[in-house]
């Protein structure tokens, strides 16, 4: 019966979409706030990640406020971040608004890609903005050296998804430690079921999974990096060899054990597909997966999974890592102004609502409270329990993100796979990221 409902919940979400799109628009007058743009087209540059379907809903009434055309282009992640780097380096005004994920944030703002939306915000209403209620760790997220780079839309957090079937059946609870991940996945991998899934594609996909469990192993990645750190990047001497890393690098590989054959195919999209598909008891996922495993059209464990938050080291405070997505203005956009309008428009409270309720995560607190929200998913009371100790710096925001990411992914990937012993892995990351920093101009000292 519980299936049923859901399944009911979700198509009838789908089916009042647009007429909760036109009631949304009642709290603001966007006749006047916006412009006639008849006769433009607006470009957006964005990942394809699950929620990029709900533009197509939403999206056409923006068109019907102010007669402006949108074309929206959608790539995979790596592919999205070259493309928007090209736009910004070849100052292109083929783009009007560039969505861009939180590590990149000091590269798109220290390369002049994007506009600073500082003087956008203080020439709008503060009630349509409403920026204070936004995510507070995501304004963190969005802020550099005093310039507002985008305006948030779409925060991940990552949550510990898990078979609650499979669970009760084997009197587990839901892990807080990474010593419990570890033993309930040992637990169920049998009979065909395993344990967990991880990113173990080599490259971006497992250097951001080290970033995810850093923190959780009571590490750091560089020496002034960590939850509440007075200046994240005044000392970047990289502690990529430290013990803690390398129980990050250990757990990676012993967990092999537990995880589907071909786990160094997986990413993103494969892990929670192994997740939606039944073939694992659990996996730590981004929250903009989460309402995937809900609809039963891409998911057979829809009534039969649950929430809770990410795992941590014994003894240690949560950490959840944070991630997710932010529009900006692409610096070089001729159409600033359209922009400004669509971005404004788009994340005021009751659009993004809507994009929420059509399966993208929560930007702002009102929306981990909403009513109709909470009714329709049920992970949000996790999502708002993890939020107070999410950290901006968890993923480096600097210009060097990137390549940092994909040189320890590499490195931690020929650990686990056994080309390279971990400790030896692990201390060549660090001299190669420690030379990287040093030619940048970071302080690192050793």
């Amino acid at each position: 019966m519980l299936k049923r409902l859901i399944s009911l919940t979700v198509v009838l979400s789908c089916i009042l979409l647009p007429l909760s799109l036109a009631q949304a628009q009642d709290g603001v007058d966007w006749d006047a706030e916006l412009g006639d743009w008849s006769g433009n087209t607006l470009k957006i540059l964005m990942v394809g990640d699950p929620w990029v379907t709900a533009f197509d809903d939403i999206n056409p009434l923006f068109e019907e406020l102010t007669g402006a055309n949108i074309v929206l282009d959608a790539y995979g992640y790596d592919q999205t971040h070259e493309k928007e780097v090209l736009v910004g380096t070849s100052q292109s005004s083929d783009y009007d608004v560039i969505v861009f994920d939180a590590p990149w944030v000091g590269e798109f703002a220290e390369g002049g890609f994007v506009e600073d939306l500082t003087p956008y915000l203080d020439a709008t209403d503060p009630a349509i903005i409403a920026w204070d209620d936004f995510m507070p760790s995501f304004i963190d997220v969005v802020t550099w050296k005093e310039q507002i780079t985008g305006v948030p839309f779409g925060p991940y957090i990552l949550l510990s998804h898990y078979r609650t079937d499979l669970y009760e059946e084997a009197g587990l609870e839901p892990a807080e430690t990474i010593p419990d991940f570890v033993a309930n996945a040992q637990a169920l991998t049998k009979d065909g079921m395993y344990g967990a899934a991880l990113n173990y594609q080599r490259g971006s996909p497992i250097g951001q999974a080290w970033f995810e469990y850093i923190y959780a192993f009571g590490g750091k990645p560089f020496e002034s990096t960590y939850p509440g750190s007075p200046d994240p990047y005044a000392d970047m001497t990289p502690l990529l060899d430290s013990p803690e890393s390398i129980a990050v690098v250990q757990f990676f590989k012993d967990m092999l054990d537990y995880v589907p054959i071909g786990a160094e195919n997986v990413a993103w999209d494969e892990r929670a597909t192994l997740f939606a598909t039944g073939q694992v008891a659990a996996v730590n996922a981004w929250t903009v997966r989460t309402p995937g495993f809900a609809n039963p059209e891409q998911s057979i464990v829809v009534d039969k999974f649950a929430t809770a938050m990410f795992p941590h080291a014994e003894g240690a405070e949560p950490s959840p890592p944070l991630g997710g997505w932010a529009m900006g203005i692409n610096k070089f956009s001729e159409q600033k102004d359209m922009a400004w309008d669509y971005i404004k428009w788009f994340t005021s409270q009751d659009t993004l609502k809507q994009f929420v309720l059509a399966g993208g995560p929560p930007a702002r607190m009102s929306h981990m409270e909403d009513p109709d929200i909470l009714a329709a998913q049920h992970w949000i009371p996790t999502v708002a329990e993890s939020v107070p100790y999410t950290y901006a710096d968890c993923r480096p925001r600097i210009p060097e993100s990137s390549e940092i990411i994909t040189t320890i992914g590499n490195y931690v990937s020929q650990a686990v796979v056994g080309e390279m012993s971990v400790e030896d892995a692990m201390k060549a990351a660090d001299e190669d990221i420690a030379t990287l920093l040093k030619n940048a101009g970071y302080v690192v000292n050793q």
